[in-house]
């Protein structure tokens, strides 16, 4: 194998370098997790399924498990001399180099059909039992077992046998070793949330549910296996049956240190890299994360790749097409985007019951998505920190829930920016339409407002009140859009109530805007006309135009927009303040 040398020269920001090994050799910058593996060793459980956020070094320390666990011809102890669980004693050390690995990566396993994800897992199985074809030339594995081995590597075995592939893998390698086997199977989920996104969710469950079921549950074989993934995908789709499995997700306290940065790994790159003056802004940006009771987590890669670019900007919210997060945001109820605001103005929100289970088919299958669901999604996949994580006395596990940091805001803040934007309706539009409103042309905005219901408003139509959903989702891209130039409150006091939407220009000589929604039962032209005419006088009448006079704007624009369907009317006033 390539020496390990003892370099004095500085060591190399290791981005995209997930396998352990070529991470040692090639002097790149190593967070030393490696109690990883003692306390993986201590963990008697069969299965361990660990859910953390992408790019957290799931990849990385699932290698370095195989590092240190595989037996081979190769003397790997090396790797490990200078770390810290070299400084464990015998009991772990003795535990090197000793075991059969089956590994196993679907990272990568991300098709548009599900024949397509078939042959790419396929490949994946072919290519590690290709890495174990030594065991074909001795005679302890039966001719009939070889010929399947030989089946399945060269894509001849039928479907059923790839589904107990990983079955008769641990088997052959244990009859082989006379050695229980250890399984290390990197983002299990990757091709279930591919299959979720484009629409063969149940062919890729009952793959997975067979495959992992018939290799993982009750093998006698099996020394352990460890997962993982983002999402603990439910337990009745995939690990149904299973009485040996435990599932470590962010809210556990096991491993809770092993996935991430803490801070005093992140303190350490800094003065590494003689970059420790930014720790303040660096903690605003990739800092925020809670994974266990308290344990604080710095985003890995995004360190990484600041330490690299030396620029405060987002690394980890680029490095996918959120693709789940942007669906399951979009089929939310008018409650949780008022949450959401709640969210992107920097509060919190309170008592909420999280569940760790995933189940795609629930998110698939309905119009609108349970808050529950939502949340949990959202904090295990890493878009959400727990606050104040407690348990009810039925051991409902309940926190609060916000933001982690700035970078994550700014996704919110690009999903929120296109929910409007349709081939018709371009971000560009949206912009010169809300310039339109706070300049006070407001005959252009009746026409564009009018337009942009037309074309996104079916978007919203989630729940019993779809023009109230439209509305929050309305204010979401206000505030994401003009909040530069403006201040933006919703249903907030002003005078003596509470105006549905008010905008506070920053700059003194522009008009403020106070907007009040309503909706009628009847499309007629003149209940459009009566209640737009009410909704005015309670802006009068409530004195919302209060808080504007109170910071020195002097001109408002009452503004009053009522819906029925997709039908919508505007109405406003001009009032000298």
């Amino acid at each position: 194998m390539p020496q390990v040398e003892n370099m004095d020269r500085k060591k190399g920001i290791p981005i995209g370098i997930d396998d352990f090994r070529d991470m040692i050799v090639s002097n790149g910058y190593f967070v030393d997790k490696s109690l990883f593996i003692k306390e993986i060793i201590d963990d008697i459980s069969k299965v361990k399924l660990i859910t953390r956020p992408r790019r957290f070094g799931k990849t990385l320390n699932l290698s370095m498990l195989r590092y240190f666990f595989e037996k081979t011809g190769e003397d790997n102890s090396r790797l490990f001399k200078d770390l810290k669980i070299w400084r464990q004693g015998d009991a772990y050390t003795k535990e090197q180099g000793i075991y059969p690995v089956v590994n196993l990566t679907f990272k990568d396993v991300k098709e548009k059909s599900f024949q397509s994800c078939f042959e790419s897992l396929k490949i994946q199985l072919t290519e590690e039992y290709k890495r174990h074809d030594y065991i074909l030339k001795s005679d302890k594995i039966k001719e009939t077992d070889k010929k399947l081995f030989w089946d399945i590597i060269d894509a001849k075995a039928s479907d059923v046998w790839y589904k107990n592939s990983l079955k008769l893998l641990t088997r052959l390698l244990y009859e082989y070793y006379q050695k229980e086997v250890i399984v290390l199977i990197d983002e299990y989920d990757t091709p279930i949330n591919h299959g979720y996104i484009c629409g063969y969710y149940d062919d890729i469950i009952d793959f997975m549910r067979n495959f992992l079921g018939s290799g993982l549950k009750g093998n006698p074989n099996l020394k352990t296996a460890v997962i993982t993934g983002i999402y603990r995908v439910a337990k009745e789709s995939i690990f149904s049956g299973f009485n040996n499995i435990e599932v470590y997700s962010v809210i556990n306290n096991a491993f809770a240190d092993k996935f991430g940065f803490v801070e005093e790994e992140v303190e350490g790159i800094l003065n590494y890299y003689n970059m420790d003056s930014s720790i303040d802004d660096v903690k605003e940006w990739y800092n925020g994360y809670i994974f266990g009771d308290n344990t604080i987590i710095y985003n890995p890669w995004s360190i990484l790749n600041y330490v690299k670019q030396k620029k405060l900007q987002p690394y980890w919210v680029n490095t996918s097409s959120n693709d789940i997060i942007r669906d399951v945001l979009t089929k939310t109820a008018s409650s949780v985007k008022k949450k959401i605001q709640t969210l992107i103005e920097g509060g919190k929100i309170k008592d909420e019951v999280i569940n760790t289970d995933t189940n795609f088919r629930d998110i698939r299958n309905r119009k609108i998505i349970s808050e529950e669901v939502l949340w949990s999604m959202l904090l295990v996949s890493g878009y959400l920190k727990p606050v104040n994580l407690r348990h009810s006395e039925y051991g409902d596990t309940i926190c609060d829930l916000k933001v982690p940091n700035k970078e994550i805001l700014k996704l919110y803040r690009d999903i929120i920016s296109t929910w409007f934007e349709s081939e018709e309706v371009t971000s560009d539009k949206i912009k010169e339409l809300l310039k339109e409103m706070v300049e006070g042309d407001i005959e252009k905005f009746k026409e564009g407002f009018q337009y942009l219901v037309e074309k996104t408003f079916s978007y919203f139509d989630v729940g019993e009140n779809s023009a109230e959903n439209f509305y929050h989702a309305f204010i979401l891209g206000l505030l994401v859009n003009i909040e530069a130039k403006y201040k933006i409150k919703s249903n907030r006091e002003s005078g003596e109530g509470r105006p549905d939407v008010m905008i506070i220009p920053k700059d003194g000589t522009k008009k403020g805007v106070i907007m009040e929604f309503k909706t009628v039962r009847s499309g007629d032209e003149q209940a459009l006309e009566a209640k737009a005419d009410e909704a005015l006088e309670q802006i009068k009448k409530m004195n919302y135009t209060a808080e504007l006079a109170a910071s020195g704007i002097k001109e408002a624009l009452e503004v009053a927009v009522v819906f029925h369907g997709k039908k919508v009317l505007v109405k406003h006033d001009v009032k000298r303040l």
